[in-house]
C-alpha cells in the first residue's frame, strides 16, 4: 500500500513536469502541493487513503476527532497519527514526516515557497549563460594626427566590456597594421601621405564579430604663396599628393579649384587666404568619404601705391628722346607712356624700369613727342607725372669735336676779342646781352652773337643760364684723331677724354700719337651752375666711396681737387637717389655707370691724363 502511494506520487510529479514544459510557464512549489492534495480525494477528512478509497480503521480510534483535520500531516492521506507514527510503524518524524532521507515523502513538496527548486528540477527553467549580441560599429573616422605628417588618427565608438581589432591595409592589399584587444577606440597609425588605405574595425563579441571598413588618405597642407599684382592677388601652391581638388577660402567665401593656381581679382580688404587639399574616396558600397588637409595659409600684405613721379625732364638726341626723373617714394619700377596723336591715347613705351632714365629711340626728326611717367609697386600704379613735350631736332652733320656750350648773359659792359689769346679789344657788349658759347680755351669762351659773328669773352663776364649739349656721338675716327692730333700724352698706358658736349667719357690705350679707343662710356657732367672744370688734368687719388646718411657713391677717382669720376647716387636700402646719365646733371663731378667707373678705378693708375673739353 505504501509503495502504491509512492508510485502514484511520482506519476503525478512527472505529469506536472510534462504540463509545465508544454505550456511554457513555471509551476511553483505551492502548485505542486495543491495538486498532490487534490489527488488525495477526501483522505484528510475521514482518515481514509486518498488514492484507493479502501477504508481501514485507525490503529487508535480514540485519536480520531470525527473530521480528521487536526490530525492530517502536510500532504497527508495515509491516516498517520498526531505523534508521527504511521500505521505501519515506519514514520518517526513530527506530523508524520520522514527524516531518514529515504525519499518517501508521499509525493509532497516543501511548504516553504522561499526555497525555489534547484536548476534542473521539475517545474524550473535552466537559464543559459549571458551572451552579448553583435552591434553595428559606429563613429569610425580617420584623420591626420595633430602636428604629424605621417600618422592617421583612427577613432570609433566603443561599448563596455567589448574589445576590438583594428586592421589597416594599403593600396596593394599589404597589411601595415593589425592589433586586437583594443578598448580605447582611438589609435594612431603611421602611413605615407597621399596613399589610399582601407581601415577595418571589428568587435570581439560572440562567434560572428561585427566589422566596418572605410577608405582613408592622409593629405598634407599646401604651401601657399601670394603675390600682389595691382588690385589682384595671385596664389600658387605645389600639388599635394593624393589630392584631386582644392578649396580656396577668404573672407567667409570658399571656392573649389582643380589646379594649383588661383587669382583673387579684388584683393583689397583680404588679409589672409587659406588653401585646403581635398580628396573624395569611395568604399566597396560606393559610399563617398571626403578627406581634407589642414589649410595652408598665405598672408596678403596690403601695399600702398607709390607716390607721383616728379621732375620729369628730357632732351632730344639723335632721333631719340632722353628722359630722366626723380625717385618716387614706394616705387619698385617705372612705366613710360607716350601720347599717340593719331589714336589720341596714351601708350606704354616701356615698363619695369628700375633706372631713373630712359631713351626712346627711332623717333622722327623735326617732330614733337609727349611723355609721362608713373611709378609702380605691388599695390598698383601711382599717379602720372606732369606731361613733358620734347622736340626732336635735326642733329648736326659735322664730325668735329667741340666743347659744351652754354646760354649766358653779359654781367656788365664787357670787351670782346678776335682770338682766345689776343689782348686787342675789338668790340664791347652791353650788360644783359644774351649770348651762346660755342668753345672754350685759356679762360675765355667763344661766343656767337645773334648776327652770326663770333668773338671771345672772359669767363668772368658771363652769367650762365643753361647748358647746350648733344647726344649724338662722334665716330671712332674723330675721337682718335682729336687726342692724337692734339698731341696729348699720359704717364700710364691709358688716356681719358671727357667730351662734355656729347656727354661721353672715352678711354684710350697706347701712347702719344698712337692712342686707340678701348671704351666709350655715357656720363653726366656738371650743369651750367656747377660746371665740370675744363682743361688737362690727371688722376690724383682714389677712394672707396663717399658715404652719407641715406645715400652713397662708390668708388671715387679724383682728377681735379674734389671733382672726380664716381657712380650714380645710391640708397643704402636699394635703388638710386639720382640715376641720371646722358645729360649735364652733377655739381661738377662726372657720373658713370657702375661697370665704367669700376674700370677706371681698377685699371687706370694715379697720374693718368684726363682731358676735359
Amino acid at each position: 500500500m505504501h509503495m502504491r502511494k509512492i508510485a502514484k506520487a511520482i506519476c503525478a510529479a512527472l505529469s506536472l513536469m510534462l504540463i509545465v514544459n508544454l505550456a511554457g510557464f513555471e509551476v511553483t512549489a505551492a502548485g505542486v502541493d495543491d495538486q498532490a492534495a487534490a489527488d488525495q480525494t477526501g483522505g484528510a477528512g475521514n482518515g481514509t487513503e486518498g488514492d484507493s478509497g479502501n477504508k481501514e480503521p485507525a490503529t487508535d480510534p480514540a485519536d480520531k476527532t470525527g473530521n480528521g483535520e487536526d490530525n492530517q500531516i502536510s500532504g497527508g492521506g495515509d491516516g498517520a497519527s498526531s505523534d508521527g507514527t504511521s500505521p505501519d510503524g515506519t514514520g518517526t518524524g513530527e506530523n508524520g514526516s520522514n527524516d531518514d532521507s529515504t525519499g518517501e515523502n508521499n509525493g509532497s513538496t516543501p511548504e516553504n515557497p522561499e526555497n525555489p527548486a534547484e536548476p534542473g528540477q521539475a517545474g524550473q527553467d535552466t537559464p543559459e549563460p549571458d551572451q552579448v549580441e553583435p552591434q553595428v560599429i559606429e563613429g569610425l573616422t580617420a584623420k591626420a594626427a595633430a602636428g604629424s605628417k605621417d600618422e592617421l588618427e583612427i577613432s570609433w565608438t566603443v561599448r563596455p566590456e567589448v574589445t576590438y581589432t583594428l586592421k589597416v591595409t594599403d593600396e596593394e592589399g599589404k597589411e601595415i597594421f593589425n592589433q586586437s584587444g583594443l578598448i580605447s577606440g582611438k589609435e594612431k597609425v603611421k602611413v605615407t601621405a597621399g596613399k589610399r588605405y582601407d581601415v577595418t574595425v571589428a568587435d570581439n563579441a560572440g562567434e560572428n564579430p561585427n566589422s566596418m571598413t572605410i577608405p582613408a588618405v592622409l593629405l598634407l597642407s599646401p604651401a601657399v604663396k601670394a603675390t600682389l599684382d595691382g588690385k589682384s592677388a595671385k596664389l600658387a601652391w605645389s600639388a599635394v599628393a593624393g589630392a584631386d581638388s582644392y578649396e580656396v577660402a577668404y573672407n567667409g567665401k570658399t571656392e573649389k579649384v582643380a589646379g594649383t593656381t588661383y587669382t583673387l581679382d579684388k584683393a583689397e580688404g583680404v588679409d589672409k587666404v587659406e588653401v585646403t587639399a581635398v580628396c573624395a574616396l569611395k568604399d566597396t558600397q560606393s559610399k563617398e568619404y571626403l578627406y581634407k588637409s589642414v589649410p595652408g595659409e598665405a598672408q596678403i600684405v596690403q601695399v600702398e601705391k607709390p607716390e607721383k613721379v616728379t621732375d620729369l625732364t628730357g632732351i632730344d638726341g639723335n632721333k631719340s628722346a632722353i628722359l630722366t626723373w626723380e625717385k618716387a617714394k614706394g616705387a619698385s619700377s617705372y612705366i613710360v607712356y607716350r601720347y599717340n596723336s593719331s589714336d589720341k591715347k596714351w601708350e606704354v613705351v616701356k615698363k619695369g624700369l628700375t633706372k631713373l632714365t630712359y631713351t626712346d629711340k627711332k623717333l622722327s626728326e623735326g617732330k614733337k613727342y609727349k611723355y609721362r611717367v608713373a611709378a609702380e609697386n605691388k599695390g598698383g600704379v601711382g599717379e602720372y607725372s606732369d606731361t613733358l613735350t620734347i622736340s626732336v631736332k635735326k642733329t648736326p652733320s659735322e664730325d668735329k669735336p667741340r666743347s659744351i656750350g652754354y646760354k649766358a648773359t653779359v654781367k656788365s659792359r664787357a670787351p670782346l676779342f678776335a682770338k682766345k689769346s689776343s689782348s686787342k679789344r675789338v668790340k664791347y657788349l652791353n650788360k644783359g646781352t644774351s649770348v651762346t658759347t660755342i668753345d672754350y680755351g685759356s679762360g675765355r669762351y667763344q661766343i656767337k652773337l645773334s648776327n652770326g659773328k663770333t668773338y671771345w669773352i672772359s669767363k668772368d663776364r658771363l652769367t650762365f643760364r643753361a647748358s647746350i649739349w648733344t647726344t649724338k656721338d662722334y665716330s671712332t675716327k674723330a675721337k682718335e684723331d682729336f687726342v692724337n692730333k692734339k698731341g696729348y700724352k699720359s704717364p700710364s698706358k691709358y688716356l681719358i677724354w671727357i667730351s662734355q658736349y656729347t656727354q661721353r667719357v672715352i678711354i684710350y690705350e697706347g701712347s702719344k700719337g698712337k692712342w686707340k679707343m678701348i671704351r666709350n662710356c655715357r656720363c653726366a657732367t656738371g650743369t651750367h651752375l656747377h660746371m665740370t672744370p675744363k682743361g688737362v688734368h690727371k688722376i690724383t687719388y682714389k677712394e672707396k666711396g663717399w658715404f652719407y646718411k641715406s645715400t652713397y657713391e662708390k668708388p671715387i677717382v679724383h682728377f681735379q681737387s674734389q671733382n672726380s669720376f664716381h657712380s650714380r647716387i645710391k640708397y643704402y636700402k636699394g635703388g638710386y637717389a639720382d640715376a641720371t646719365i646722358g645729360r649735364p646733371r652733377s655739381k661738377g663731378c662726372v657720373r658713370l655707370y657702375d661697370e665704367d667707373i669700376n674700370f677706371i678705378y681698377k685699371k687706370c693708375p694715379k697720374g693718368t691724363t684726363v682731358v676735359s673739353y
